[in-house]
């Protein structure tokens, strides 16, 4: 195995950026560097091999960072759960804390900048505003109140979602795939009964940052033009962003398919059904006149997969399992059918879907083609400009590049 020194030597910047990236105060984010830079060093003869280092030395940085935010927290005396990750990357606790004390008096933000950051006693914090420590106690009492009043709740929540990808290990079987029934909604993951709940991730691709994470609910039986169905909440937190959709869907013994989506734009709420033509199916139909994703699932020869290699009739969109997979993730190993999807959301796009024998998703991995086009930051780029270096496979000879992955609090 390489030595500590040649090791956090390839990793530093990784480890580096992570902190950076969770913490916003810059003195503070170089002594927990450090402080994951000591442990590491302390405890490398524990290693066992040198494949492991990186997330290892990742997991030292989460834990350093939450002991940061916990330390905060108990400051603020903010009720957090013991068990709380501070993942929700751009907005993490610390942006909210900022927002909340933007929100606050002068004189609440001063009294708890200088013991919340500069760490100053009492008796300091009355030397240097010249008033008596009694008073200070008085003002710092109230600031609190003041801050947890206005704190927002939904951080008091935070998904338990990885900030970072957890590593992972597909590995094909000689076993035949086995048939198993896939109810869930596809791309988001829930099965449309009522009482699911469901938390998932999207985890960019080569950073393995989580960019999205979704909290989905059912709301109960619904009915849209004489078809009944459940209704879906959906909630997408992208940064600072919150979306909020509302799905109906309809699950059959044979099929699972959406019948209405709605969401607000610009104050507008905007609402669309099964019956408004391409509008709602290219985004949401699936199958002939939307009959919506078999659930039934099944080998049947229609997309040929040799490891890298993909083959299938090019002439249409094409679902199909094409194999058994063991799939680990923290420290879980699922026996798994995967299943492909070529073309129904975009001609240009691909998915494998590893499902498990109670027909739930383990692991979903996102592939573009490389003529295929997205917009970043409002202007449109060719994606293997971003994505050059990840992983690819090829479809009919053509060369697609690993975008994203997702995963649920199914395997969490």
């Amino acid at each position: 195995m390489k030595s500590f020194e040649a090791l956090i030597q390839e990793n530093i910047k990784s480890i580096e950026t992570y902190v950076r990236y969770r913490v916003e105060a810059k003195a503070d984010g170089e002594d927990i560097l450090q402080d994951v830079l000591m442990q590491a060093f302390r405890s490398f003869d524990d290693l066992e091999n040198e494949e492991s280092f990186k997330p290892w030395l990742i997991s030292i940085a989460r834990n350093k960072v939450n002991d940061y935010y916990r330390k905060k927290a108990r400051i603020l005396e903010l009720p957090l759960d013991e068990d709380v990750q501070y993942v929700s990357l751009n907005r993490t606790i610390n942006y909210a804390v900022y927002e909340t004390l933007n929100k606050l008096t002068d004189i609440d933000q001063k009294i708890l900048y200088m013991y919340f950051w500069q760490n100053m006693s009492v008796n300091e914090m009355a030397e240097r505003l010249n008033i008596p420590p009694g008073t200070v106690k008085s003002r710092l009492h109230n600031a609190r109140k003041h801050f947890k009043d206005n704190y927002p709740e939904e951080e008091l929540r935070m998904s338990k979602m990885p900030a970072i990808m957890p590593e992972y290990v597909i590995r094909k079987t000689d076993k035949e795939p086995f048939e198993t029934k896939w109810e869930e909604l596809m791309g988001w993951f829930l099965i449309p009964k009522e009482g699911n709940k469901l938390k998932w991730g999207m985890y960019d691709y080569p950073e393995k940052t989580l960019t999205e994470q979704f909290e989905m609910s059912c709301k109960g039986q619904t009915e849209i033009h004489g078809i009944r169905g459940v209704k879906v909440r959906a909630i997408e937190k992208a940064g600072k962003n919150t979306l909020e959709r509302n799905f109906i869907a309809q699950l059959t013994d044979t099929h699972c398919r959406y019948l209405a989506e709605s969401h607000e734009e610009n104050g507008v709420e905007k609402v669309f059904t099964f019956l408004d033509g391409e509008a709602f199916l290219n985004n949401w139909g699936f199958g002939p006149e939307n009959i919506g994703n078999e659930t039934n699932l099944k080998c049947r020869g229609l997309i040929i997969r040799d490891n890298d290699k993909i083959t299938c009739d090019s002439g249409r969109e094409v679902m199909d399992v094409v194999g058994r997979y063991e799939v680990t993730i923290n420290n879980r190993t699922y026996d798994t059918v995967c299943l492909m999807d070529i073309g129904s959301y975009d001609e240009n796009t691909i998915s494998e879907q590893y499902i498990d024998s109670n027909g739930r998703t383990v692991l979903w991995r996102r592939f573009n083609k490389s003529n295929w086009r997205w917009n970043f930051d409002h202007h449109e780029e060719i994606l293997d400009d971003k994505l050059k270096g990840n992983e690819t496979i090829t479809v009919n000879g053509v060369v697609c590049y690993h975008w994203y992955d997702c995963i649920t609090d199914y395997v969490i």
